[in-house]
């Protein structure tokens, strides 16, 4: 996993939202004591849940609401990347990229973990982390990717009812 490092008098600032001009400045800052209270607050931490139609055009949104909810987490671009390969996964290989297909983002957020995890219509096969690639494939490289930032990684589900392919980081204590 990436340790990407803020520096301490820096302040994390809450980033626009895609409607809002996009010259005006963000909302304020973020005290991480805040953020860690308020997961506290809630037995096993805080989820989040977004549906995305299947189509690979909402690759990018599943990207972005990836990244505003983990925008004072230090995993937030490894987080974001492995949301957008999960789902490309769901729409490209599973009946969520048919007609009226769908996939669910779900997040999950503890003070020692982050999980992101995507829920597919089914119809596909069973996810292989360990899959051999050619130097020269042009495909087949993003559930390696997964595996390489995640400290976890699994699915359950089957081919019927569908799958939740998940990849769970540790945060870095500090």
């Amino acid at each position: 996993m990436h340790n990407i490092t803020e520096r301490a008098d820096v302040p994390l600032l809450i980033p626009r939202q895609r409607e809002q001009d996009p010259s005006a400045a963000p909302s304020g800052p973020i005290l991480r004591e805040h953020i860690d209270a308020m997961i506290d607050l809630h037995p096993g931490g805080l989820t989040w849940r977004r549906t995305f139609p299947g189509t690979l055009d909402q690759i990018p949104h599943a990207r972005h609401f990836t990244r505003y909810l983990l925008t004072d987490s230090d995993c937030r671009h490894d987080a974001e990347l492995i949301a957008g390969e999960l789902a490309a996964n769901a729409v490209r290989h599973t009946a969520s990229g048919h007609p009226n297909g769908t996939f669910i983002v779900e997040i999950t957020r503890t003070t020692a973990t982050t999980t992101i995890a995507v829920y597919d219509c089914g119809l596909g096969g069973v996810p292989r982390f360990g899959k051999l690639f050619g130097l020269d494939a042009e495909h087949g490289r993003g559930l390696a990717i997964v595996a390489a930032l995640a400290d976890q990684l699994g699915y359950e589900g089957d081919e019927e009812m569908g799958h939740q392919v998940w990849a769970r980081m540790l945060q870095p204590s500090g």
